[in-house]
């Protein structure tokens, strides 16, 4: 194994370690900011992290160079992002973490599904057996009759309940499906990386900010003695994993193949439930372990198949 290829791997093992932890983080941030409020400040502080590889890029009239396909591919993936965001976020508001983070990486299996409809493009066995799979680890992950009976978890025993979070969170995977599959249009455009990626921010925060002042969500608590939490969890969502994970990410994809890196974001929802119970916040038993697990087998399962 090369060393570029290793040091891709690590890189990309440390990018889902970051988005991992930023269910936890976000979950206990909403207490402070309210959904669109926390976008609104996550892509501002990404786009602002962004600034410096303008001025490493030595062409002159940076922004004078964009063209209507980084336009219109930023204003649409900014829009799905956003949309697959607020999903999120108003979905953790009411689930917990590992729950969200398990539901939103089915969306590696609802991409091909969209493509069917969206470009005829024809699915293969191994699809639908991950998605049977998938519905049976979901199943024992939320099984009404195996709540967690452990008083020391955050969230309460019946924390692993079905609930309305749950919904939300399957409409996100289904929104950051989508946005895959466009950003992966726009790759293939004349593009510049950086400018679509500030296009694409700045319109999420514009979406966000919008929502946020026509249902007039309360402002944010800034004398709350535990504000820290929130900027802390803006800093680490906006600059580390937003930032930082995409381009950890487009700089390991020219190395790995496609399969291998969606094996490796499989990982995601497992550091999530591990930093939960890290950080205290969830236990987890027999069955919920056994479903999670499950789904994550079943996306890598999936996955091997683009390795070919």
């Amino acid at each position: 194994m090369s060393q570029n290829r290793f040091v891709a791997q690590v890189g990309l093992v440390l990018t889902t370690l970051a988005w991992g932890a930023t269910f936890v983080l976000v979950k206990d941030s909403l207490e402070y900011a309210k959904p669109f409020t926390f976008i609104f400040f996550r892509f501002i502080i990404a786009t602002i992290a962004i600034l410096p590889f303008i001025f490493l890029n030595k062409k002159r009239n940076f922004f004078n160079r964009i063209n209507n396909s980084e336009i219109k591919f930023g204003l649409i993936c900014g829009l799905l992002l956003f949309i697959g965001y607020a999903f999120q976020n108003f979905g953790l508001e009411i689930t917990i973490p590992s729950k969200s983070a398990f539901i939103t990486s089915i969306s590696v299996l609802i991409v091909p599904i969209i493509l069917v409809f969206y470009k005829n493009e024809i699915t293969t066995p191994r699809l639908w057996i991950s998605i049977l799979i998938v519905i049976f680890g979901l199943y024992l992950l939320i099984d009404p009759g195996s709540g967690v009976e452990q008083s020391n978890d955050k969230y309460g025993k019946d924390a692993f309940l079905p609930n309305l979070g749950d919904v939300l969170t399957f409409g996100c995977a289904i929104f950051f499906a989508m946005h895959i599959i466009a950003q992966s249009d726009a790759v293939k455009n004349k593009i510049n990386l950086i400018r679509f990626f500030i296009i694409q921010c700045l319109s999420v925060s514009l979406f966000a900010g919008l929502c946020a002042l026509i249902i007039n969500e309360p402002a944010i608590p800034w004398e709350h003695p535990q504000i820290n939490i929130l900027y802390w969890s803006l800093i680490i969502n906006g600059m580390i994993a937003t930032t930082f994970a995409i381009f950890v990410m487009i700089w390991a994809q020219k190395i790995l193949s496609a399969g291998e890196t969606a094996v490796i974001f499989s990982l995601e929802p497992i550091f999530a439930a591990l930093f939960s119970i890290f950080m205290g916040v969830e236990s987890f038993g027999v069955l919920q372990w056994t479903g999670g697990i499950i789904v994550v087998l079943s996306v890598i399962y999936y996955s091997k198949s683009s390795i070919k």
